[in-house]
């Protein structure tokens, strides 16, 4: 990694990388994004697999917190499309559908967003195989790793 610098300036992906972490050990570190929220500005330095990591989880915290309207069409609704990338890119593909499908009623605004809404969220890997969801992210941070 072209990332040469001083041990103390280093954030915590630096560290993740420095550590060789792989698997779950990499995946909690990368949560350490909400302690050093600076390190958003610097992700374009990283190989993509980082902020798709990083886009699921602030994807994951915010359906939990706030749930599918925060993600489609609140704060996160900027990140939308990085969100559905790093979703197909590990292989999460009903949940980008999901996604799809929720963003495309809502843009709609008829009303058949708001009568989809509890069986969209029923759906999602949240409400359903959460464990499998984050297997799939922890293989796909070891295929990049390796």
């Amino acid at each position: 990694m072209n990332c040469v610098r001083e041990r103390h300036n280093m954030n915590f992906i630096d560290k993740a990388f420095a550590q060789n972490l792989k698997g779950d050990d990499f995946l909690q570190a990368m949560a350490d994004i909400y302690s050093e929220p600076e390190v958003y500005k610097e992700l374009k330095k990283y190989p993509r697999f980082v902020a798709d990591i990083i886009n699921v989880i602030d994807y994951d915290t915010t359906l939990q917190m706030d749930g599918l309207d925060d993600v489609i069409s609140g704060n996160l609704s900027n990140r939308y499309k990085e969100i559905i990338n790093a979703l197909e890119n590990f292989g999460a593909k009903d949940e980008a559908d999901v996604l799809k499908k929720a963003k495309k009623l809502y843009v709609l605004d008829d009303g058949s967003y708001d009568k989809e809404y509890n069986n969209l969220s029923s759906r999602l890997a949240l409400n359903n195989d959460y464990d499998g969801f984050w297997d799939m992210v922890r293989a796909y941070i070891d295929r990049n790793l390796s």
